[in-house]
């Protein structure tokens, strides 16, 4: 991962405009679970957040018991 598509706006990556769309390629290594995210802009600090779930790779198991379903809860 790259620190400049993570940290304060304006100071280490600006701002998408409005109509615009910004894609960030990032490549996952032995890692699985919830991660959570948030923006990193004034207010949308506390409104702009959500949860990546990482699934175990093809032919590899939970290190736990399968879930019989998974619903991500944010508060």
């Amino acid at each position: 991962m790259s620190a400049w598509s993570d940290g304060p706006e304006m100071i280490t990556q600006c701002a998408i405009r409005s109509g615009n769309n910004y894609t960030y390629k990032y490549r996952i290594t032995k890692q699985e679970g919830t991660l959570f995210w948030h923006a990193h802009s004034s207010f949308l600090r506390a409104t702009v957040h959500g949860a990546i779930i990482i699934h175990p790779r093809a032919r590899h198991s939970y290190p736990f018991p399968k879930p019989y379903r998974e619903v991500p809860i944010l508060l």
